[in-house]
């Protein structure tokens, strides 16, 4: 297993969130109104996307300064308070991966709206 500096650390995460956020934005916002999975109107798809975009990268950046935040305090820190900051920490991050999977909510919260209005 490879050792990453701390910066190289947030980096590989930030490029590794923004990756699968891009993948959820396509799938989320071309490959399922194409395939009829969830029927938006066009100008609510708009509001969707354009609400994802600030979301999908600032979680990107909460998740790798999550990230470089958990290692250092990992390193420097010793105790309860060390314990603290790390829950912080992976609050933060947990926010951040809801802005990223934030497309597939809006797509899955789409399609069940779909679902049971066919009821």
């Amino acid at each position: 297993m490879k050792n990453f500096s701390v910066d190289e650390l947030a980096q590989k995460d930030f490029l590794i969130c923004v990756g699968v956020w891009v993948i959820l934005e396509i799938v989320s916002f071309l490959i399922f109104p194409a395939f009829r999975l969830i029927q938006v109107p066009g100008s609510r798809l708009q509001t969707w996307f354009l609400i994802s975009l600030p979301l999908g990268l600032g979680g990107a950046f909460l998740v790798a300064l999550s990230s470089r935040y958990m290692a250092v305090v990992n390193e420097r820190e010793s105790g309860q308070s060390k314990n603290v900051r790390l829950w912080a920490g992976q609050i933060m991050g947990g926010l951040g991966l809801t802005g990223i999977v934030f497309p597939l909510l809006v797509a899955m919260l789409e399609f069940f709206a779909r679902m049971f209005s066919g009821l």
